[in-house]
C-alpha cells in the first residue's frame, strides 16, 4: 500500500512539472548510483531474490522521502509546515505508547540482566515498528526541534515544551535505551556548544540529573551505569554490543567489495555469524549489503548533505535574526546531525527515512536561505534610491 501511495504521489509531482523547482544537488545523484549499482550487482549477490523483494522496495520507500522533500517543500510556509507535521506524528508515537503503560502496563519489550532474570522495556505501540532503541531514537530526534523551533514561537509552545520535557525523559527511562541516553547527551552537548548561557545550562543541567536520578528504580540505574561500569549487572550486554561490533565487520569482509545484497544484512549475519540480527552499526550494515563500494557512495551522500547544512549556517548567521524560523530550524537540523551520526555506530539506518529526510531538508533549507538572502539585498538596494521603501522592508525581516 506505501509503495502504491509513493507511485501517487510521484505521479501528481511529474504531472505539475512546470511548478516544480529544480533543487536536486550531489546528494540525488549519490542515491542513484545506490539504486543502479544495488540492481548492476544483483547476478553476483548471494540473495538476489531477497534483494528485488525486500531490499530494493524498502531501501525505494526510504530514499523517496528525499526526492518528495526537494519537490514539494519549496518555501519556507511548507517548511513550516513540514516540520509541524514532522514533530507531531514523532510525538504521538511516543505518547500512545506511554498511555498504554500508565492505563494497562503495556511494554512491549524485554532485555536480558543476567541470572535468569528479564526486565520489560518500553518499545512503540502495538500498531507501530520500533523496538525499544528505535522509540529512544524518535524521542531524541524531536528534542532539538522542541527546543529551538517550536519553544521559542510564544510563551504558550514554550510552556508546552517545558511540560513535554519531563514526559518525554520518562519515556526514555522507560525503554531502558544506552543508546538513547547517549544521544540525549550529546543533544546536550550541542544545545551547551551553541548556547550563550552555558553556566545557567550547566547547573539546569546538573539539577536535573540530580531529579532523574533519584526517580529511577534500581533496574534503571544499573542499566545506565552498565555504560560505564564493568560491575554492573548488564555489563555484559554492553560489552557483547562492542564484541557485536566486530562480528558485523568479520561478515562484512566475507563479501567486502559488493556485499551480500541490498537488505540482506539479517542474512548474512545468520549464514556467516550465526547471529539472528541486521547489524546495529549503519556503517557495517552498509558494507555488509552493498560493499565498499556502496559504503563510499553512501558517504559521498553524507558529506553532500553536511557542506549544504554548512553552508545554510554560515549564510544564516551572517543574514538573519536568530529569531527568523529558517535561523531556528537550521540550528535544530544541525544538532540532531550531530546526534544520529554518533547514533549511527549503535543503529542500523541504510532503509530508514532519516537520513534522507534531512538530506532532502538540508537541499531545501540552504535554498530557502539563499532566497531570503536574494530579498534583503534587493530590498536594500531599492531602499537605497527609496527610504520609505527601505523602512518598509526592514519591518517585513523583523516579522
Amino acid at each position: 500500500m506505501d509503495l502504491i501511495l509513493v507511485s501517487i504521489i510521484c505521479f501528481l509531482i511529474f504531472l505539475n512539472r512546470s511548478r516544480l523547482k529544480s533543487n536536486f544537488d550531489d546528494s540525488s545523484r549519490y542515491l542513484f548510483y545506490i539504486l543502479c549499482f544495488s540492481i548492476v550487482t544483483l547476478p553476483l549477490v548471494h540473495w538476489p531474490g531477497s534483494v528485488i523483494n525486500n531490499g530494493i522496495v524498502l531501501f525505494i520507500k526510504g530514499a523517496i522521502f528525499y526526492f518528495f522533500t526537494v519537490s514539494l517543500v519549496v518555501s519556507e510556509k511548507r517548511l513550516k509546515l513540514t516540520v509541524f507535521v514532522f514533530v507531531l506524528c514523532n510525538l504521538m508515537r511516543v505518547i500512545e505508547p506511554l498511555v498504554l503503560n500508565i492505563t494497562s502496563g503495556y511494554l512491549g519489550s524485554s532485555t536480558y540482566l543476567g541470572g535468569g532474570e528479564f526486565a520489560g522495556r518500553l518499545s512503540g505501540a502495538p500498531s507501530d515498528v520500533v523496538n525499544p532503541n528505535g522509540l529512544a531514537f524518535i524521542i531524541a530526534t524531536v528534542i532539538p526541534f522542541l527546543h529551538y523551533v517550536m519553544a521559542p514561537i510564544n510563551r504558550f509552545m514554550f510552556s508546552v515544551y517545558i511540560i513535554l520535557m519531563p514526559v518525554l525523559l520518562y519515556t526514555m527511562a522507560l525503554t531502558l535505551s544506552r543508546s538513547g541516553i547517549i544521544a540525549l547527551c550529546i543533544i546536550a552537548l550541542g544545545v551547551w556548544i551553541k548556547s550563550s548561557h552555558k553556566f545557567m545550562l550547566v547547573v539546569v543541567g546538573i539539577f536535573s540529573v540530580f531529579i532523574i536520578y533519584v526517580n529511577l528504580n534500581d533496574v534503571q540505574k544499573d542499566r545506565y551505569f552498565s555504560i560505564v561500569s564493568d560491575e554492573a549487572q548488564q555489563s555484559g550486554t554492553a560489552h557483547g554490543r562492542i564484541d557485536g561490533w566486530f562480528v558485523d565487520l568479520k561478515v562484512a569482509m566475507n563479501r567486502p567489495l559488493i556485499g551480500h545484497g541490498l537488505g540482506t544484512s539479517r542474512e548474512a549475519n545468520w549464514n556467516v555469524a550465526g547471529i539472528d540480527r541486521v547489524s546495529h552499526i549503519l556503517w557495517a550494515e552498509v558494507w555488509q549489503e552493498i560493499g565498499v563500494i556502496g559504503l563510499f557512495l553512501f558517504i559521498f551522500y553524507l558529506k553532500s548533505m553536511v557542506k549544504n547544512f554548512l553552508q545554510a549556517g554560515c549564510l544564516v548567521k551572517k543574514n538573519l535574526y536568530r529569531s527568523d524560523f529558517v535561523y531556528r530550524c537550521l540550528e535544530a537540523m544541525q544538532v540532531w546531525l550531530l546526534m544520529n551520526f554518533l547514533f549511527s555506530f549503535a543503529s542500523y539506518g541504510l532503509k530508514s527515512y532519516e537520513w534522507y529526510f534531512f538530506g532532502g531538508l538540508s537541499v531545501v533549507i540552504l535554498s530557502i536561505v539563499k532566497n531570503k538572502i536574494c530579498v534583503q539585498e534587493s530590498h536594500v538596494q531599492l531602499g537605497s534610491e527609496k527610504p520609505e521603501v527601505f523602512q518598509l522592508a526592514r519591518k517585513i525581516n523583523r516579522l
